[in-house]
């Protein structure tokens, strides 16, 4: 299959951001369309294949000396803290699913195994962390 690389990628940086398939949906592009991502999702995209990828990843990041200094780098925590606040922001936006009707934003935070804090970060409802 052309391109599957392309579709693969796609899909997991989709499913990673929880942002679902129309962003990275491109007509223009063949291994970027609709019909082509739903079929490589259904067809390749399964949990045997997840599993067998991550440990290839995890075996490759066992590798990189930065990793092995904090432990290996098999432990990490990405966790996001949702705040109401209470006057208007740039950087605050409604959403009703956390909100209710007011203002919100999230604070993501990520660590690693020896709780050296990777990036920390303020997120608005409208964009992406």
């Amino acid at each position: 299959m052309e391109d599957l690389g392309k579709s693969l990628v796609a899909l997991l940086v989709a499913e990673s951001c929880n942002i679902g398939l129309t962003p990275v949906i491109d007509v223009n592009e063949k291994a970027l369309t609709r019909s082509r991502l739903s079929h490589v999702d259904q067809n390749y995209l399964r949990a045997d294949t997840l599993a067998a990828a991550n440990g290839l990843l995890i075996t490759a990041q066992g590798r990189i000396e930065l990793a092995q200094m904090w432990g290996g780098g098999l432990l990490a925590s990405v966790d996001g803290l949702r705040f109401v606040v209470p006057v208007k922001s740039i950087n605050t936006g409604p959403s009703p699913k956390y909100y209710g009707y007011k203002r919100g934003v999230t604070w993501l935070n990520a660590v690693n195994d020896q709780v050296a804090v990777l990036r920390a970060t303020a997120c608005s409802p409208w964009t992406r962390c």
